[in-house]
């Protein structure tokens, strides 16, 4: 894989984690049975917001630096969310082995 495709990918994979981690932290704070505080579900609910944001952006720059129509497959991630990320990291990888195999 080329270094800046990398790059993006490493930090949408970060970004994908943090949105996990909120979204644990989410359910998990509802579940307990203890009162949470509207502020610490407000800020979890922001942070998931941000994260997912950031993770489609970091994508989407994956996306152009590979040289793939960055329209078509913004759409499909937003639609497809996580699978078409998914999809999207798997064809970028195979085509960095396929590159990397003919060289």
């Amino acid at each position: 894989m080329k270094p800046l495709v990398k790059s993006a990918v490493e930090s949408a994979l970060i970004a994908a984690l943090v949105a996990l981690a909120c979204l644990w932290f989410l359910i998990s704070g509802n579940t307990s049975g203890e009162e949470v505080s509207e502020a610490r579900m407000a800020m979890l609910g922001i942070g998931l917001g941000l994260a997912v944001v950031t993770h489609l952006a970091y994508m989407g720059l994956a996306l152009k630096r590979d040289g793939r129509p960055l329209l078509g497959w913004m759409l499909g991630m937003v639609l497809l969310f996580p699978v078409g990320s998914i999809v999207a990291l798997v064809l970028m990888s195979a085509r960095a082995e396929e590159e990397s195999r003919a060289a």
